[in-house]
């Protein structure tokens, strides 16, 4: 037992020699110079590094790169510049040219350190695309009735509103509307408008645009009628884009159309005994119910008329059923139709309606049971015209339940509960001319302004508000040709 205890005693004391013994070695240590990237777009995930880029514009690039030995000194760094494989720069300064096509491009930065060989990289994406993709549109009519569209851009940086043309498409005469909803691709960032155009003449009167590459991917002729073409006159004079669907209200020779997939709809109430007739203006805005029932007022017959699908039963955007007893024409008799909307009360869908008369105002609605059948119809207030009492234009907002009409430079608002109209916005006293149409989203309120006594061609202002804070961003006077409609797609 001495022996092995001996043995253990002598083994842990060389261990103890060795670990405490003076270390002699000869290495030689080096300080990296790691290199950073800065003002360049953040994020670990590539979908937050796309540099969207106008076609036919320059994307700029110039990052600062710092060394933790270098500083800022880059006399020993070298720099690969790649965009879609191909080398753009070797200097700290990168730049772009769009004017090779539209799309997503692979790209990154390779900065080298000379002396060391070290490579530190900083991979993004260069998006090439239309520079109308987002912006705020307006479709004019130039003296001579010819259509022209125009966008001022939100993604380049000119503060004018450019002419928009489509490729090998014409615009024709007589413009009618613009509409349109947000569509999405891969991520809440990446996002365009689905446009709806109308024209009264035009090779293809109506139109659907996908903003992205502004090319057509709907057009509609005397071709696209699914029913006896010879007899056919396409000459729509209202056009009006479901703000979900790729569905398309239209008004033709006073016949309400259904169009989608590229084909234009057996009239509604293709045998009503009234021969119905809806004017300009006439339809009731769409809303989540419109595939199942509709409203629009009867310019011929002059009273307004419910229909629906059969609701669960029926086939959407076909309508089928008219109930005329429930909206009685002697409660608004004599008075003039002004606007329509489909909207809804705690989930309970319901039609309003503003009517006037001379400088009165009176508003209605029709109310639905649990069935969606409309069962009444009913005066929900009165008003007077705000201002002078011409009115120039009229709208509802079926998210906040409130009036909107327009005077000659004043939006005035009222709850739907009573027709108290109070004002809004006031255009400064120096816009020239009168309102003419106005639209309200995402946060932002567009107006549109007509001034005859304007000699040169562009009659219209363009005005643009912040509706968060009530301050105007943009003030644009004689900015385009006559103003037909408008459409916010930022």
């Amino acid at each position: 037992m001495k022996i092995a205890n001996i043995f253990i005693y002598s083994l842990l004391s060389s261990v103890l020699l060795v670990s405490c013994s003076k270390d002699l070695g000869n290495y030689d240590y080096h300080e990296v110079n790691k290199i950073s990237i800065a003002g360049v777009l953040e994020g670990d995930h590539n979908a937050q590094r796309i540099y969207d880029l106008p076609f036919s514009d320059t994307l700029r690039i110039t990052p600062t790169i710092t060394g933790t030995l270098s500083g800022t000194d880059l006399s020993n760094v070298s720099f690969h510049w790649r965009v879609d494989g191909e080398e753009i720069s070797n200097t700290n300064k990168f730049e772009y040219i769009a004017n090779k096509g539209y799309g997503k491009m692979n790209a990154d930065l390779t900065v080298t350190d000379n002396k060391t060989g070290i490579e530190t990289s900083y991979s993004f994406f260069v998006n090439v695309i239309n520079p109308y993709k987002l912006g705020y549109y307006v479709l004019s009519k130039k003296p001579n009735g010819e259509s022209i569209l125009y966008c001022k851009s939100t993604i380049r940086e000119k503060n004018q509103f450019e002419e928009v043309l489509i490729p090998n498409i014409s615009l024709g005469s007589n413009p009618i509307s613009i509409s349109g909803n947000r569509q999405y691709g891969n991520s809440s960032r990446d996002y365009y408008n689905r446009l709806a155009l109308g024209m009264k003449n035009a090779p293809y009167p109506v139109i659907m645009v996908d903003s992205r590459e502004f090319l057509p991917n709907l057009l509609y002729s005397k071709d696209s009628y699914v029913g006896e073409k010879e007899n056919f006159v396409f000459e729509p004079t209202d056009v009006v884009l479901d703000p979900y669907n790729p569905i398309i209200y239209m008004v033709n020779q006073g016949k309400l159309h259904i169009l989608q997939k590229g084909g234009i709809s057996l009239p509604a109430l293709n045998s009503d005994k009234l021969d119905y007739s809806i004017s300009k203006g006439g339809m009731a805005g769409a809303s989540f119910y419109t595939p199942y029932f509709f409203s629009f007022y009867d310019a011929k017959n002059k009273m307004i008329r419910l229909l629906d699908n059969g609701v669960s039963s029926g086939v959407s955007y076909t309508y089928i059923n008219v109930f005329d007893e429930i909206t009685n024409t002697s409660i608004y008799k004599d008075q003039e139709f002004v606007i329509s909307q489909l909207t809804y009360f705690n989930d309970d869908p319901k039609f309003v309606y503003l009517m006037k008369k001379d400088s009165r105002l009176f508003a209605y609605w029709v109310s639905y049971n649990g069935d969606l059948k409309p069962v009444s119809f009913q005066k929900i207030a009165e008003g007077n015209i705000p201002g002078e009492g011409i009115l120039r234009f009229a709208s509802y907002d079926f998210d906040a339940n409130y009036w909107y009409l327009a005077t000659d430079k004043t939006i005035h608002r009222a709850s739907y509960l009573g027709l108290e109209f109070q004002p809004f916005v006031t255009l400064p006293a120096n816009a020239p001319g009168y309102i003419t149409k106005y639209k309200m989203t995402e946060g932002k309120l567009m107006i549109t302004t007509y001034d005859p006594n304007y000699a040169g061609e562009k009659k219209s202002s363009v005005y643009i508000y912040d509706i968060n804070r009530m301050t105007l961003e943009v003030a644009m006077p004689h900015s385009v040709a006559e103003a037909v409609d408008l459409h916010i797609g930022i």
